[in-house]
């Protein structure tokens, strides 16, 4: 068996064929696993750095810096006109370069006792550990739902026990963590069959010239997921449910890192567990990967959603009711309700991603990251207010706690109910495989689509004009760019124009993947 996948073998966007083997696959989920789990256990070590005559709070910083690279990651990707492989390059560049500099210099701060060296450490350190969350974001979208389902717990529990295991100020961390975890992506590109700096197939050159169709949308690169010239602007955007969750997540966010910034009162009895944050990540994280193994195919995913609401609101309420202090136990409950959703979320960001099409990983994940570390940047910073006035007396813990249950109850009821979740694309098929009856399934299939459904499907969710809709069912069908033009009654030209926006908006070059594109389309 060979140790990698030839281009051959691959997808446009990197996934791994169907006829892959079992062992390949199974190695993928370890290399993900532990590489993004060491990304974020990095993260966590990063927001703990500090020098003695560095006084202020500085992790607000690194936060925020890593939601502008996340934020400019995804902006590039649907603004940028010019090479889309080439930007991609350049982008993974300048995360090595900052991820090299981070390691240098936090290191190098808390030996010398220097803020300025802190502060660029930080600085450079968000940035790349904002990008690198996107670049693994990629690799949550390449594979399919119960492949993130299974990573996103497994790598919390990597996240977690690293954390556990290593002192708190462990200079080492700071270079091996971003190391390893970059290692493990480059791996893992590999492996995929695709070169990790530009998301090309292995073997695929950008300026390549591609076999044309009759039909086919004029290409200027290459049969790569992105090719030479081109820009998804105008394609990629974020519909109402996944804003939605975008929202939702910089809240949750932002009240568990506003909360865990107040002192615990008393004694922490997951101390010689890495405390309640790395005790909640392993946890949460093996509960919900033994349900996935043993639930797998009938996995309802929206009742994840139905279990971290209650069991954060729970946690806020005794925190305000009962404690009235920042109480290990109280604590615990909103860390698990948080970490339960903050799975979820790193799951539906992948699905999103999928559901977008080819090439939308690093825009969906961009943004994603981007609100996620905002939130928890706020939270920061809210925490470094309110503190001093809790302290004073001029504010009472109780109250933060109160409102948090009014955000939180705002998000349930108003922002994100459990039909957004529903709603989302691929997740509410799948939910309603789930709560149906195996048998029944059998009895009474559901209809398969008409290929006039599916190309209404694919119209609506890549924002085609009802005539570029008209056209899609002719290119479906196998028709060519004269038979489009004379079935419509349009003179070629316009018939081109109509075919090379459908290329442009779906992000596919040839009419043959048009045609699986359209037949594979499933009812959202």
């Amino acid at each position: 068996m060979k140790s990698k996948t030839s281009a051959a073998d691959a997808t446009p966007t990197g996934q791994r064929a169907p006829n892959a083997p079992a062992v390949r696959f199974s190695l993928d989920y370890l290399i993900v696993i532990a590489g993004f789990g060491l990304c974020r256990a990095w993260i966590v070590f990063s927001l703990s750095a500090s020098v003695s005559s560095f006084e202020a709070r500085a992790d607000w910083v690194f936060l925020v810096a890593g939601a502008v690279a996340a934020a400019l990651a995804a902006l590039v990707m649907t603004r940028f006109v010019g090479s889309v492989p080439r930007m991609h390059e350049r982008l993974t560049d300048i995360m090595l370069g900052l991820a090299a500099s981070s390691a240098l210099c936090i290191p190098a701060a808390t030996c010398l006792d220097s803020a300025s060296l802190l502060m660029l450490g930080l600085i450079t350190g968000g940035a790349a550990a904002g990008l690198l969350q996107v670049m693994w974001g990629e690799r949550f979208a390449a594979q399919d739902l119960y492949f993130s389902l299974a990573c996103a717990p497994a790598a919390a529990v990597v996240t977690g026990l690293v954390l556990a295991m290593a002192s708190d100020g462990n200079l080492i961390a700071f270079i091996a963590l971003p190391a390893a975890s970059i290692v493990l992506l480059a791996l893992e590109c590999r492996r995929c069959g695709i070169v990790w700096k530009t998301g090309l197939p292995e073997g695929q050159m950008e300026d390549e010239p591609q076999e044309a169709d009759e039909g086919t949308a004029p290409q200027e690169g290459g049969g790569a997921p992105f090719a030479r010239g081109r820009t998804l602007h105008g394609y990629l955007r974020l519909d109402a449910s996944s804003t939605k969750l975008m929202v939702s997540i910089m809240v949750f966010s932002f009240l568990i890192r506003m909360l865990d910034a107040f002192p615990i009162v008393g004694d922490d009895p997951f101390e010689l567990l890495g405390g309640i944050g790395s005790f909640s990540l392993v946890v949460v994280g093996a509960v919900f990967l033994v349900i996935v193994f043993f639930v797998k195919d009938r996995m309802n995913i929206t009742l994840v959603y139905r279990l971290s609401l209650p069991v954060m609101i729970g946690g806020l309420i005794a925190l305000a009711l009962v404690f009235g202090e920042r109480a290990p136990l109280a604590m615990l409950l909103i860390a698990t309700g948080y970490e339960l959703f903050d799975i979820l979320a790193w799951v539906l960001f992948g699905e999103i991603a999928r559901r977008m099409g080819p090439g939308a990983a690093p825009y969906v994940f961009g943004v994603g990251v981007a609100y996620m570390l905002l939130g928890m940047a706020a939270g920061y910073v809210a925490s470094a207010v309110m503190i001093p006035l809790v302290d004073a007396g001029v504010l009472q813990l109780n109250a933060v706690a109160l409102v948090a249950v009014l955000c939180l109850v705002i998000i349930a009821f108003l922002v994100l109910p459990e039909s957004v979740i529903s709603s989302i694309p691929l997740i509410k098929s799948a939910a309603r495989r789930a709560e149906k009856p195996a048998q029944e399934q059998e009895e009474h299939p559901e209809p398969q689509l008409t290929l006039e459904q599916k190309c209404a499907g694919v119209a609506e969710a890549c924002g085609l004009t009802p005539r570029e809709r008209e056209v899609l069912q002719f290119l479906a069908r196998g028709r060519t760019l004269s038979i489009v033009a004379r079935d419509l009654h349009i003179a070629k030209n316009t018939a081109r124009t109509h075919i090379e926006k459908i290329y442009q908006k779906t992000d596919i070059h040839k009419q043959q993947d048009l045609i699986d594109f359209v037949e594979g389309w499933e009812e959202r």
